[in-house]
């Protein structure tokens, strides 16, 4: 029986375009396809996930790389997360899962920007019962010890588990980590899978 839903965040819960966002930093189709490829898809990207570097270091890393750019590349990493917004339907959601008594937790590869935004969504985190966050753990997922990381911390029996993301290696990890896990497609396709699993 289920009954805990854990969800990642970027792209299930709030909408991460980076895509999108650089074009609110620069009109040069060349300087931002240079930031989106040395910053938002780079090595120092995954790094700050991991905790194991700092937004200076990440930033002062990729303007070596692409210093024509260094005052955009600042600028990008200074406002980025400003560009999050809810997902249409999961505030929604979210909410109605915890009418119903199910444990909600997060569990998501994130920086430690993070806790600078939280609250920008408190209407979102407020119903979470508990949170993990890669970079403050030094673990992220797909690597197992994550998933065993949120179980232990809030003493979770992971079949009693259903976690929630957007990419495929991170529901293969959860499943091998013992959990019950599904592959996100949109609200309204989750919105189905809940009830036909009747935990809507």
């Amino acid at each position: 029986m289920i009954k805990n839903i854990i969800f990642d965040m970027g792209n299930v819960l709030l909408a991460y375009t980076p895509h999108e966002y650089i074009k609110t930093v620069t009109s040069d189709e060349k300087a931002a396809e240079a930031i989106l490829k040395e910053l938002f898809y780079s090595s120092e990207w995954l790094k700050l996930d991991e905790g194991i570097i700092t937004e200076e270091e990440a930033v002062k890393n990729v303007c070596q790389r692409i210093p024509q750019y260094s005052e955009l590349v600042q600028k990008a990493m200074d406002d980025w997360h400003t560009n999050l917004t809810p997902i249409e339907g999961m505030p929604e959601l979210v909410k109605k899962l915890k009418s119903k008594n199910y444990g909600i937790y997060l569990l998501s590869n994130a920086s430690l920007r993070f806790y600078s935004y939280k609250d920008n969504f408190e209407q979102l985190f407020r119903h979470f019962d508990g949170i993990i966050i890669s970079a403050k753990e030094k673990k992220a997922k797909p690597n197992r010890d994550i998933y065993e990381c949120i179980c232990e911390r809030f003493s979770l029996i992971p079949e009693e588990c259903l976690f929630i993301d957007d990419l495929q290696r991170n529901i293969d990890g959860a499943i091998d980590a013992g959990l019950n896990a599904h592959l996100f497609k949109g609200p309204e396709e989750l919105n189905r899978y809940l009830e036909e699993l009747n935990i809507l």
